[in-house]
């Protein structure tokens, strides 16, 4: 199959194996002080993997290490998926570039990327083993072998007319008789796709399985099994080439196949639908037009459900959507409600913003969790290239909470609350009036802004009294079933 399933966790080991240091188990540590700064032999490496070393205090390091999840999202993740993160963490520095390179080989050991894992024991200064010489010549005869048996197929792939054919087909044997092919020919054709995949031959790859994709289509037996192994393929191939809109539609049907499937135990969909949440995480931040229906699906209901079960740390990405997204502002308490209780297990400075806002009315604590978002940002893969948009959205959701509860603000002292100087708050206050995001007037004389109060509109005020209806429904159902099984006990 194209993946082990996602509910056997060892199909990618936790963290602490594949970040070490040596066979003698010495963990992946962060930079000591001196080599943060960058000494003569880390630069020397920093130089040879092509980054360009970064300079922070050992303070520095120990927070960006505190707050870096990669321990928690790796056992969720396909190898080729965390090569990425790894790159990442390598520019960023804070880790020790030894250690970084070893856990690179680690990652490479069960894949088939030879020259990459030459390159990192180049790096390493040692001795290339003559085990990886042996195996490219075994994957080189792999790929010629597994070509030369799909070579028939290859050829009407490559036969625009012929295989245009394939989609008015009612069933593979059909398909397989119509082209004179084996029906064992598309169980190679996977395994060729898969040989690609491991080889990091990924563009390839992916046109491949779209093929394989649609020969599949035409059959309507196939096996539970056999759907999830392609569609894990396709997701891993799209993310991996940028193409997000296509990723983006994988995800959709997945969900909509797990909620359909019958033949699945309640405890594989859990895992497989945690699996399937962190890899939404590159179709929400990785990708140039975000669709909003992903969003949506990282944020419903169900998909908090299973954060708060099986995978907490990814309320840090919840609260970056409620910020960056300014089209969640309806659903942002009710989702804040959640992460509060949930704070005792996950929390850090981007959930603790929004409780500092939403929860405890805190400005000052808001303002100080904000500098330190600051931190985590850039020490989040997906995180780092939002901050200035992170930091503009929160400003005005810190501004926004404030203003609804005062009429008139002295600009220094909200220039306080978001952590910029009294001109530069001015300022930016003034574009917003401009940008007519605030109802709002500056009294320049007083130096303070005042703020026009509108009543709510007659909709929203309907909404904000049914949005909880169902839930209390629900509540009132079951306390009546509870007292009626009580009476029935009791008689």
């Amino acid at each position: 199959i194209w993946l082990k399933p996602p509910f056997r966790l060892e199909f990618l080991e936790a963290w602490d194996f594949v970040c070490a240091a040596t066979s003698g188990g010495e963990k992946m540590a962060p930079l000591s002080d001196d080599e943060a700064v960058g000494s003569q032999q880390n630069k020397e490496v920093v130089e040879q993997v092509g980054m360009q070393p970064k300079a922070f205090t050992e303070e520095q390091v120990e927070e960006l290490a505190k707050h870096d999840l990669t321990s928690k999202m790796t056992p969720f993740l396909d190898r080729h998926l965390i090569f990425p993160i790894f790159h990442f963490l390598e520019e960023l520095g804070i880790y020790n570039p030894t250690h970084m390179t070893r856990a690179m080989l680690n990652l490479l050991a069960d894949t088939k990327m030879i020259d990459f894992a030459v390159d990192k024991y180049q790096t390493l200064g040692e001795e290339v083993p003559e085990s990886l010489n042996e195996k490219r010549e075994e994957v080189l005869l792999q790929l010629s072998d597994s070509r030369e048996r799909l070579m028939p197929l290859l050829k009407i792939l490559e036969d625009q007319e012929r295989f245009q054919k394939v989609s008015t087909f009612k069933s593979l044997n059909e398909l397989c008789d119509e082209f004179g092919l084996e029906p064992a020919i598309l169980d190679d054709l996977v395994h060729y796709t898969k040989l690609q995949f491991d080889c990091g031959n990924y563009s390839m790859g992916c046109e491949l399985l779209k093929h394989y994709r649609t020969m599949m289509s035409v059959e309507e037996s196939s096996k539970t099994s056999e759907i999830l192994s392609c569609y894990w393929g396709s997701l891993s191939l799209f993310i991996l080439t940028g193409e997000h809109d296509d990723a983006s539609d994988i995800l959709k049907q997945m969900d909509t196949f797990f909620e359909d499937a019958s033949k699945m135990s309640k405890r594989e969909i859990l895992l497989q639908r945690t699996w399937l949440l962190h890899w939404t995480l590159w179709c929400i931040f990785k990708a140039d037009k975000v669709n909003p229906a992903v969003v949506d699906l990282f944020l419903s209901e169900k998909s908090l459900s299973i954060i708060s079960l099986s995978c907490p740390h990814l309320f840090r990405y919840v609260g970056a959507c409620l910020i960056l997204h300014k089209r969640l502002k309806n659903i942002v308490r009710d989702t804040v409600w959640i992460v509060h209780h949930e704070a005792g297990s996950y929390a850090d400075p981007i959930t603790r913003l929004l409780l500092a806002l939403y929860t405890d009315v805190d400005f000052d604590e808001a303002q100080r969790e904000l500098q330190k978002c600051a931190t985590v940002c850039q020490g989040d893969f997906f995180l780092v290239q939002h901050w200035p948009e992170f930091e503009e959205n929160a400003r005005l959701l810190i501004f926004e909470t404030y203003c609804r509860i005062h009429q008139c603000i002295n600009i220094r002292m909200i220039a306080t609350k978001l952590n910029m100087e009294a001109e530069e708050a001015e300022l930016w206050i003034v574009k917003l009036i401009q940008n007519a995001k605030l109802d709002a007037r500056i009294d320049s004389e007083k130096s303070r802004v005042v703020m026009s109060k509108a009543p709510p509109s007659v909709y929203q005020q309907v909404i904000e009294k049914t949005k909880n209806l169902s839930f209390r429904s629900t509540m009132l159902l079951s306390n009546l079933e509870k007292k009626d099984k009580e009476k029935f006990i009791g008689s």
